[in-house]
């Protein structure tokens, strides 16, 4: 029976259509015409903080209006580190002039005619890059197939230290082949190469790696220490007239050091000792048998290579070649004869009889 009522559970700038119905026992009429209100502006609800894109010096800034605006949005605050340093409407900013991955707190304030209202604090962070420098490594030659690496992590990272890389290369490729020799996420400042090749010169370089990208250091060098050669080759023994030799071979497969010297042996005597890859010798009888062996040295030592066998050529035989006949019967002749005193090669012998023989029947 009241005349008067108070209507609750409504939204905020909201249009509302009001009618009356009024009603007895015998039944209800509504009023003709809807009674049109609108409710007040109010400070937005459910704010949200503002996110970004980010590179290395600047932040790409953008919002959404808010969930519940409660009435028309007016203005848009954003705070960087609690300083204001945008105040409109539009709903992206570009903040720039900013150090390479460093954090910032930002927080959104949107407001209606009735009042603003805050988003949370978020912490955003610009992209990071690669680190500005990265120092040599130090070398350490431990041993003839050891090289202890040491390094200090970069001053200016430019973001998060991923990953240690270090590259090598030697000098038996012309340090024109660059290998990965380690690559880890464990960021330990130091590692030891091992196996490598005696007596050479490897350059190694630096990785140091963020989010950003790698920079790579100068290459340092290191020398191993030196050892006795491997892997020395047999010689090649080549006779072209009946009393020389053209002897030649090639380095060692594994040097290990510079080679002071070559030293070649013939029949267990030391021919020639030099730097030189070749030899001549002469003056042997024709179709002798000779053994060869080569020897090559560095400052830590010498190795032997496998021992080869060659003859000269062949030459006519000197001497005479005596023969005696013995006659056996009627119609045989058995013959001997001795080889020449110099056969200077494989015999072969060919018999020559003149006379008179039976003929087949």
């Amino acid at each position: 029976s009241s005349v008067a009522g108070i209507l609750t559970g409504l939204h905020p700038f909201t249009m509302y259509a009001v009618t009356l119905t009024a009603c007895t026992l015998a039944g209800c009429t509504e009023s003709l015409h809807a009674l049109n209100i609108s409710t007040p502006q109010e400070a937005p609800e459910d704010v949200q903080p503002p996110t970004a894109m980010s590179f290395p010096t600047f932040l790409l800034m953008s919002w959404s209006p808010p969930k519940t605006p409660n009435g028309i949005i007016t203005q848009y605050t954003l705070y960087m580190n609690g300083v204001p340093i945008y105040f409109g409407n539009g709903t992206k900013y570009v903040v720039k002039d900013l150090a390479v991955f460093t954090p910032h707190q930002f927080l959104l304030t949107a407001c209606t005619l009735a009042g603003c209202t805050n988003s949370s604090q978020v912490t955003l962070f610009t992209a990071q890059l690669p680190p500005s420098h990265v120092d040599a490594p130090v070398l350490t030659v431990l041993d003839s197939r050891t090289i202890y690496v040491q390094w200090k992590e970069p001053v200016e990272l430019n973001g998060i230290l991923d990953r240690y890389i270090i590259y090598i290369a030697n000098n038996e490729q012309n340090f024109t082949k660059w290998n990965v020799i380690y690559n880890s996420t464990e960021l330990f400042l130091d590692y030891t190469i091992q196996q490598l090749f005696p007596g050479t010169e490897y350059l190694i370089k630096l990785a140091a790696c963020t989010g950003g990208g790698c920079s790579i250091s100068e290459a340092s060098t290191a020398i191993t220490d030196e050892s006795t050669p491997e892997g020395v080759p047999a010689p090649k023994a080549h006779s072209y007239s009946s009393d020389s030799f053209n002897i030649s071979w090639t380095k060692p497969e594994y040097p290990n050091g510079i080679i002071t010297s070559y030293g070649l042996y013939m029949d267990g005597v030391l021919m020639q000792n030099s730097s030189q890859l070749s030899c001549y010798t002469y003056g042997l009888a024709p179709w002798s048998l000779h053994s060869f062996r080569v020897q090559a040295c560095t400052a830590k030592g010498c190795a032997l290579g496998p021992l080869v066998e060659a003859r000269t050529m062949e030459a006519s035989p000197e001497g005479t070649v005596e023969i005696f006949a013995t006659i056996d019967g009627s119609n045989e002749v058995q013959l001997k004869w001795f080889a020449p005193n110099k056969p200077n090669g494989k015999l072969t012998y060919t018999v020559l009889v003149t006379g008179l023989f039976y003929a087949d029947q």
